[in-house]
């Protein structure tokens, strides 16, 4: 949600929301014809309020928020961790960023969906929020009284994001083997190692056959030496291919472990050598060849 849409949102709830003790304990949908924003909201506490939202603005699609007033853990806090339970059952796993004063915006996910309708269907909900990672949570408990009608109403308002284009954009880097490799430092400097990088970790090659140059990312170039096998196995290396793009980004187009890649001279397949159960039956099947073709932004086995 683009920032001046989201104070527009936060405006309004604050408008409409009485903050002292009048604070509903039950949900509420705001909005509705002609409105700018839409929401269902359920609140907790007198002094310190915190809400908890499902809603959109006018044009942007339905997504998690958080509100609170009198709470000085998130008016520090750049971003909370959250789990969201309704009952004793996983509703969802919300990563809030801050998006103003004491308000924190999380995206829809495809995986909240069921979440969404156990909130429906629940009697109370609890949110746990950590606010650093070697502290214990913040417990905030909510009753689902009225969650079916307020959500219902707001779903009639807001649409599900585009998961697809969210999924392709997420796979789309300018720099894929920077990050790859800042995200593996960091998961071997968690594990007390130290790592090292080999030769042929990024390798330029022409996968589709058409400029610009695509890439080709052996993860297993990158050793921690406190756990060495932490992206290689007996089915191989973890690899990424990932195709060039006219803007000067690049595509992931496959992620999985192999023992080998070839270019077969024909634009878009590729020769991946293989081993365990892709190969036949049992884990300890191949190794063999398999070919691999380009279907949009996806190599996928040829039938």
């Amino acid at each position: 949600m683009h920032r001046n849409a989201f104070k527009t949102l936060i405006l309004a709830l604050l408008t409409a929301c009485v903050w002292s003790s009048g604070a509903r304990a039950d949900w509420e949908f705001i909005g509705g014809e002609g409105a700018a924003v839409h929401t269902a909201r359920v609140c907790n506490g007198t002094d310190k309020v915190l809400c908890l939202e499902l809603g959109c603005a006018q044009g942007d699609p339905l997504a998690f928020r958080l509100t609170s007033q009198n709470m000085a853990g998130m008016v520090a806090a750049a971003r909370l961790d959250t789990l969201l339970f309704v009952g004793s059952q996983l509703a969802g796993s919300l990563d809030f960023s801050q998006s103003g004063l004491e308000s924190f915006h999380a995206p829809l996910e495809e995986t909240h969906l069921r979440g969404i309708q156990r909130l429906k269907a629940g009697i109370r909900a609890q949110l746990h929020v950590w606010y650093s990672g070697d502290a214990a949570p913040e417990v905030h408990r909510f009753t689902l009284i009225g969650s079916q009608n307020a959500i219902s109403a707001v779903e009639q308002y807001c649409p599900q994001p585009d998961f697809a284009a969210r999924e392709v954009e997420r796979r789309t880097l300018k720099d894929p083997a920077s990050q790859i490799l800042g995200d593996m430092r960091e998961a071997c400097t968690v594990l007390d190692g130290q790592l090292t990088v080999g030769e042929n970790f990024d390798v330029a090659i022409d996968i589709d056959g058409t400029p610009p140059m695509d890439l080709r990312v052996n993860h297993g170039a990158m050793v921690c030496d406190s756990t060495p096998d932490m992206v290689c196995g007996p089915a191989g290396c973890l690899t990424s291919f990932w195709l060039g793009l006219e803007d000067g980004r690049y595509r992931r187009v496959f992620l999985d472990a192999i023992q080998d890649a070839a270019l077969t001279g024909q634009p878009g397949v590729l020769t991946l050598s293989l081993k365990g159960t892709r190969c036949g039956d049992g884990d300890d099947a191949g190794p063999c060849g398999r070919r691999y073709e380009l279907d949009g932004f996806e190599l996928k086995p040829q039938q």
